[in-house]
């Protein structure tokens, strides 16, 4: 009889500790990487990329969302035998609006509401630090995927969900950064959740304070952006740094009562050279602003007709996120690519990410 409870208590101990494992592992993983992005291929619906990717096996989709926003998508794929769910958001796509969501590219504060139409105001925050910013035409895209990824990921955890990888190519990239913040600090999600993130080929979204944030909060191992060194789009958008974008206090603050006390001919040259620097990447913030931010919202008002113009703050200086793993070309690679002059997306396609991927973490 005491042998049979030993037993039962061991095989409910066992089951007890196995419930508590995830099935996700810290890290880089190369198989699960090329595995995500046949998932994102799967959902481009659009015919940039005409090419054949074999088709993953592990996965199986179980929703995908209504198009919204400026053409913003997500799929939910499932593994069952894992309990592993995959997040994947939708890249740009051969469409105006899609388009306008990566050219609106000024910047919000991190923390703050977007009035999305007359009746839906997005509260949102996604960094602890007050001198966060993100880009706001992709915030847009989060105003309208979020709360739907959150509803969703809190019913896949009430059927034993506790992994979710969030992920995306592109466009889809930079939102799958993004998303991961937002999962963060909104929706009160059960903390138990293990989250993965995997961003393709994905642009900057937000300044160094966001980074800095964003990385912290994931860590070395499970927040990964990943890069092909021949691809441009990673690059984008334009970063330009003043000096309101430093941490305070700062040398640099300290020049101006040091060139005081200079004599005069060295005083009028350090201060020239002082203003000819502070002024130029001021003034070119000014320009962001006024073509990426304010034109750029005329525009996209016509697709959205009922958002309000959200305040920007006065800083543009755009830094990427999230543990680099860089893919390196071999010279086989630029035969399979090459550039003929006109293709000039050739390194940001899925298919030489794949190649890449397979090379370089087989």
């Amino acid at each position: 009889m005491k042998k049979n409870i030993l037993i039962g208590c061991c095989f409910l101990l066992s089951c007890f500790i196995s419930f508590g494992q995830h099935s996700l592992k810290a890290g880089f993983d190369g198989k699960e990487y090329r595995d995500i992005l046949r998932i994102a291929f799967g959902i481009t619906d659009t015919s940039a990329e005409k090419m054949k990717i074999e088709n993953q096996r592990t996965y199986k989709m179980v929703y995908r969302s209504n198009v919204g926003a400026l053409d913003n998508r997500w799929d939910l794929w499932t593994d069952e035998n894992r309990k592993v769910a995959v997040i994947n958001i939708r890249g740009t796509i051969n469409t105006k609006d899609s388009w306008l969501a990566n050219f609106y590219a000024a910047m919000v504060p991190a923390t703050g509401s977007i009035q999305v139409n007359d009746s839906t105001t997005f509260n949102y925050k996604m960094a602890r630090d007050s001198n966060a910013a993100v880009h706001v035409g992709w915030m847009i895209g989060v105003s309208y995927l979020g709360p739907d990824i959150i509803a969703h990921t809190k019913e896949y955890y009430a059927k034993g969900f506790k992994d979710f990888i969030i992920c995306g190519h592109s466009q889809g990239g930079v939102l799958a950064l993004l998303m991961r913040s937002y999962v963060e600090y909104n929706g009160d999600l059960p903390k138990d959740i293990q989250f993965k993130t995997y961003a393709s080929a994905s642009p900057k979204p937000g300044n160094l304070y966001y980074a800095y944030d964003l990385e912290y909060l994931s860590g070395l191992d499970w927040t990964f952006r990943v890069v092909n060194i021949l691809d441009w789009v990673p690059e984008t958008p334009f970063s330009i740094q003043t000096l309101d974008d430093f941490n305070q206090p700062n040398g640099l603050a300290a020049l101006k009562p040091a060139i005081k006390k200079q004599k005069l001919v060295a005083r009028w040259y350090l201060n020239s050279a002082y203003k000819k620097l502070d002024k130029s990447p001021r003034k070119a913030v000014k320009y962001q602003q006024k073509y990426l931010g304010h034109r750029l919202y005329t525009i996209v008002k016509k697709t959205l007709p009922q958002l309000k113009e959200p305040a920007y703050t006065k800083r543009n200086n755009y830094m990427v996120a999230g543990t680099p793993v860089i893919l390196r070309p071999d010279e086989k690679y630029k035969e399979l690519f090459p550039f003929d002059g006109k293709n000039t997306f050739i390194n940001h396609m899925m298919k030489p990410y794949l190649y890449l991927a397979q090379l370089c973490y087989p």
